[in-house]
């Protein structure tokens, strides 16, 4: 740990750790870090602005549950000192960075340091964090190949050791998404657990704020103080270092294997196999109504999404990118009708996993069906047939958004290109701790989360 070679891959309990224990101190971390991003991230893309007084914040970083961690968020989350642009000009140079989002004071009162604000796709409206103001984020893995999105720079900066954790938000999958396609661990908690005060939304009813990190036990950790509920976070953390009682049921519902790479689906067969080999037993289970649900919240989000950028839209419509542009436009064609039909089929889907979860525990499922297509690829190959981008990216995590369902997405395995693959553990409302626990049995069972670019030269 005092080696600052070593500090950007610790992860963030252990930083806290050794910065209350006085082992090192929160500025060597986050000086670590700052050279770091220095060196990489002209890169990488994963950055819109740095904190020009990171160095100061960590001279004066309080002890706590996150003590010295390096933190960066996604530049959707308002930051005092800092201008928020949501990865657009629709705001000008930036929304004022008079104050912090509720949920940044947490985080700065548990002692970590913001880094600087991650790039992302433009208003969230995307999953390939190719920024049409902004450059595209890259990934780590393969430079040549997409991020993922929304939250496409929090994934790539944990993914090449520019912070310890990162703060996404997650609409449609935007954090589980560039979670998969980057290698590492990203949770979207229960709906309501983290307040979305002070976070340019996308569709309010669907937006769910959480971390990207290295481990389970970390995103934990972060989620603990995010949520301001002491309780809860006791209870999370005691879920994550207690080896889980053997005999919970573990869903594979067909659905979310339909139409998906092979390479994706053998990797996440391999990961059921260690759940079933353990002591979890695997169970079918059927879910009626996924696919309308999953059609359903492209309604939803396109309606609120141009809700709330209406007046901008009108207004500023050179701020907007082209393509976003069209994306928001394209709510100008839903009616009230269309609107309420989707939220029925959101109150649908909502009982129907609440039924299906009387009968397992825990569902299993690929987070992504296919592999990070190259930059500037708008579709991508399924067993080669291709298929538009943002659907099959969003397909198999629409629907615990229109749930509210905690998902996590861990890596389970590498193609033989060296390419990462996600598996998905989604469990009923409120069951965040399960949802924890059985992703950090997996992750002390497996050593995926432990790898990462071979070099950074790599990156």
């Amino acid at each position: 740990m005092t080696d600052p070679g070593e500090l950007p891959w610790a992860g963030a309990r252990a930083v806290a750790r050794a910065v209350a224990a006085h082992e090192i101190s929160a500025l060597e971390v986050v000086q670590a870090h700052l050279d770091r991003i220095a060196a990489l991230e002209p890169e990488l893309g994963a950055l819109i602005s740095k904190n020009p007084r990171a160095l100061d914040e960590a001279s004066r970083s309080p002890i706590g549950p996150l003590a010295g961690v390096p933190i960066t968020v996604k530049d959707l989350i308002l930051t005092r000192g800092m201008r928020t642009t949501a990865g657009s000009r629709t705001f000008g140079e930036g929304l004022a960075p008079t104050r912090d989002a509720p949920l940044i004071r947490r985080l700065r009162r548990a002692g970590a340091v913001l880094l600087g604000k991650n790039n992302l796709h433009e208003l969230a409206m995307g999953v390939t964090t190719v920024n049409e103001h902004f450059g595209p984020s890259h990934n780590p893995w393969d430079r040549a190949r997409v991020a993922g999105g929304s939250s496409g720079g929090s994934a790539v900066a944990v993914a090449a050791g520019l912070g310890a954790v990162s703060i996404g938000t997650d609409t449609r999958g935007s954090i589980r998404i560039p979670a998969a396609c980057c290698g590492v661990t990203g949770f979207k908690p229960s709906f309501g657990v983290v307040d979305t005060t002070g976070v340019v939304p996308l569709a309010p009813t669907l937006d769910h704020v959480g971390p990207i990190a290295r481990s389970v036990e970390d995103a934990a950790l972060v989620l603990g103080v995010l949520s301001g509920w002491p309780r809860r976070a006791a209870r999370w953390l005691y879920a994550v270092d207690t080896p889980p009682e053997r005999g919970f049921r573990v869903g594979l519902c067909e659905w979310f294997f339909r139409d998906i790479d092979g390479d994706v689906e053998g990797l996440v067969r391999q990961a059921a196999a260690v759940f079933s080999g353990n002591g979890f037993p695997l169970e079918p289970v059927e879910i009626p109504g996924l696919g309308e649900a999953h059609r359903a919240s492209g309604t939803i989000t396109s309606a609120e999404a141009l809700a709330f950028h209406a007046e901008r839209l009108a207004s500023n419509p050179a701020g907007i990118g082209p393509l976003i542009r069209a994306r928001l436009e394209q709510g100008r064609g839903l009616t009230a009708v269309d609107y309420v039909r989707a939220a029925q089929v959101r109150a649908l889907v909502t009982a129907a996993f609440l039924e299906a979860f009387k009968r397992v525990d825990l569902l299993l499922a690929p987070t992504l069906p296919a592999l990070p297509p190259p930059i500037g690829e708008s579709e991508v190959r399924i067993n080669g047939t291709p298929a538009g981008l943002l659907d099959a990216f969003t397909r198999l995590n629409s629907v615990a958004n229109m749930a509210g369902l905690p998902a996590l997405s861990l890596p389970c395995g590498y193609t033989g290109e060296g390419l990462p693959v996600g598996l998905q553990l989604i469990a009923a409302p409120n069951r965040d701790d399960l949802v924890l626990a059985l992703g950090a049995w997996y992750q002390r069972e497996t050593d995926w989360h432990r790898r990462w670019p071979v070099s950074d030269s790599a990156i």
